[in-house]
C-alpha cells in the first residue's frame, strides 16, 4: 500500500515539480491528503433513494475505478466512473473520483467541472465538498505558479485558487492544508490585485466573522440566562431550606412552650391540692379542740 501511495506523490511531483510540493501538502496534523486517504475517508451517505440494482451497479463500478486509480490507470479508471454515473448521474462519490482522474490525467477544466459539480451536489459530503472546493484551489493554485515560473502572472487562476480555499475552510475552519494554501495564495497576488481578489472574498470574510460573533453573542447569552436560571433555582432551594428550617425551630419552641405550660399547670395544681389541705387539716384540729368532728373531704 506504501508503495502505492509513493508511485502516486512521485508522479504528481514529477508532472508539477516545485508547484506540486507547495500546492499539495500532505498529512498535515496526522492527516493524510493522499488519493488513499482521501478515498478512506470518503463515506458518502445519498440523500435520495434509488433501488438495489442501481446501487449495486454503481457502485462496483466505482469501487473498481478506485482499483485502477491506485494503479494509475487513469483511463480505465474513467471509463469505470462513467458507468457508475450512468447507472446513476447523481452520485457524488462517483463525480469526485472521477475529477482526481482528469485532474490526474491534467485535464484540469474537466476535473474543475466535476468538483464543482460535487460541491453543487445536495448528496455529497460534507467533507466531499470540502475536499473538492480544496482540490480545486490547488488546480488554480499550479496554474498561477506554472505561471510564474515562466516569468508570467495569472491572477485570475490566484483569485480563483483563493475563493475555492476560502470556500473549504467556510465547511471545515481547521482544514490546516486550506489555511497554508490561502496564505500561499494570497502572498503570490499582487498588491493591486488584492482588492479584486479579495473584494467578494473579504465580504465573505466579514460575512463569516460577523456571523461567528453573533454565534458567539448567542452562546453567551444562552449561557447567562443558563447561569441566572441556576442561580435563581439555587436561591430557591436556600429559601426553602431557611423556611423548613424556621418551621422546625417554630415547631420546637412551641413544643416548648406546650410543655412549659404543663408544667406551669401541673404546678398550680400541686399548689392548690397542698393549699386546700393544709386548710382541711387547721379546720379538722380546730374541730378536735372544740369537740365537734368535722367530715374531711377527699383528695383530689
Amino acid at each position: 500500500m506504501k508503495k502505492y501511495l509513493s508511485l502516486i506523490l512521485l508522479t504528481v511531483m514529477c508532472s508539477a515539480g516545485a508547484v506540486a510540493q507547495q500546492a499539495e501538502p500532505q498529512a498535515k496534523n496526522g492527516q493524510d491528503n493522499s488519493v488513499l486517504g482521501q478515498y478512506r475517508r470518503e463515506k458518502a451517505t445519498t440523500l435520495y433513494k434509488v433501488d438495489r440494482k442501481t446501487s449495486k451497479g454503481r457502485r462496483v463500478a466505482t469501487r473498481k475505478g478506485n482499483n485502477e486509480l491506485k494503479k494509475e490507470s487513469f483511463t480505465s479508471a474513467l471509463n469505470n466512473y462513467r458507468t457508475a454515473l450512468k447507472a446513476d448521474s447523481n452520485y457524488a462519490k462517483a463525480q469526485y473520483n472521477r475529477a482526481l482522474a482528469h485532474s490526474r490525467l491534467g485535464q484540469n477544466d474537466t476535473a474543475l467541472a466535476y468538483y464543482d459539480k460535487v460541491c453543487q451536489n445536495s448528496s455529497a459530503t460534507r467533507e466531499q465538498r470540502t475536499m473538492a472546493h480544496y482540490n480545486a484551489g490547488n488546480i488554480h493554485l499550479r496554474k498561477a505558479l506554472a505561471a510564474r515560473d515562466t516569468g508570467g502572472y495569472d491572477a485570475q487562476s490566484l483569485q480563483q485558487a483563493i475563493k475555492e480555499y476560502q470556500s473549504a475552510l467556510r465547511l471545515d475552519s481547521k482544514n490546516s492544508d486550506a489555511k497554508h494554501n490561502l496564505s500561499l495564495a494570497k502572498q503570490l497576488l499582487r498588491p493591486e490585485q488584492q482588492g479584486g481578489s479579495g473584494g467578494q472574498g473579504q465580504q465573505n470574510e466579514n460575512q463569516d466573522q460577523n456571523q461567528q460573533n453573533q454565534q458567539n453573542q448567542q452562546n453567551q447569552q444562552d449561557q447567562q440566562n443558563q447561569q441566572n436560571q441556576q442561580n435563581q433555582q439555587n436561591q430557591q432551594n436556600q429559601q426553602n431550606q431557611q423556611d423548613q428550617q424556621r418551621d422546625k425551630k417554630d415547631g420546637k419552641q412551641q413544643e416548648q412552650r406546650r410543655r412549659e405550660a404543663e408544667q406551669m399547670l401541673n404546678a398550680m395544681k400541686n399548689n392548690e391540692q397542698q393549699t386546700m389541705k393544709s386548710v382541711r387539716m387547721k379546720e379538722a384540729s380546730k374541730e378536735r379542740r372544740q369537740g365537734s368532728p368535722t367530715k374531711i373531704e377527699k383528695d383530689w
